[in-house]
């Protein structure tokens, strides 16, 4: 009986949130009411209530939904012992299409729109997406730098200069515009930056000698 009521709890709070979601994305977050939400998800403002102190409240919980969702995709690429720039390239088009979707440049603008009234909220958005990626990025660079396929240097530092030039931001203004068209596709964009960031942080592999040719300045022998 106890796990049937938290079932039933997990789900009316699921609903809450994606009616939230769908709300806010079409209406914006200042015209959206809690009544619409409610009515959306089907339950009660009481009920809501019970799972929620307010609509700052359930944007906050919006945030952390869509920010766990790319997170986990994430994890998934910066786990793998892959080559380092087949790694970079999937992980950073993954990012990119998923920077680049209608959902999170509407949620994008509504954070900014709301970060003066509610800074709690924005410094959540940070954390939990921007701050998240970098760190887990690091420490993907970092296993590398410990195995030689990366120069040694400072992680973070690292980390950085390639998001940087993955998300500029040239960028990230362009998607809350909605200007995308004057950059190139995903994976070609993200290709450029991969190149980029490995012509400095890459280890150079030494030459292999020519079969046959000397490499001491003496005279090649192997013809004779």
């Amino acid at each position: 009986m106890a796990e049937q009521a938290g079932a039933n709890r997990s789900d009316h709070r699921v609903r809450i949130l994606n009616a939230a979601t769908e709300a806010f994305l079409e209406n914006g977050y200042e015209i959206t009411s809690t009544a619409e939400i409610a009515k959306r998800a089907k339950v009660s403002k009481r009920e809501l209530y019970t799972y929620f102190q307010d609509k700052r409240d359930i944007l906050a919980a919006v945030i952390t939904e869509l920010q766990a969702d790319i997170q986990s995709q994430a994890n998934a690429r910066w786990s793998s012992d892959g080559d380092v720039r087949e790694v970079l390239v999937k992980a950073g088009t993954e990012l990119l299409r998923f920077i680049n979707s209608e959902r999170f440049g509407k949620l994008f603008r509504i954070v900014a729109a709301e970060s003066f009234h509610d800074p709690v909220s924005a410094r959540k958005f940070y954390l939990l997406g921007p701050a998240m990626g970098r760190k887990d990025t690091a420490a993907f660079l970092k296993r590398h730098m410990v195995a030689g396929t990366l120069r040694t240097a400072d992680p973070l530092q690292a980390a950085d200069d390639f998001l940087d030039m993955l998300v500029s931001s040239r960028y990230l203004t362009a998607v809350v515009l909605g200007q995308m068209r004057s950059f190139p596709k995903p994976q070609v964009h993200v290709e450029h930056a991969v190149e980029l960031f490995l012509t400095y942080y890459g280890v150079k592999q030494p030459r292999r000698k020519a079969k046959g040719n000397r490499t001491d300045g003496g005279m090649d022998t192997s013809a004779s």
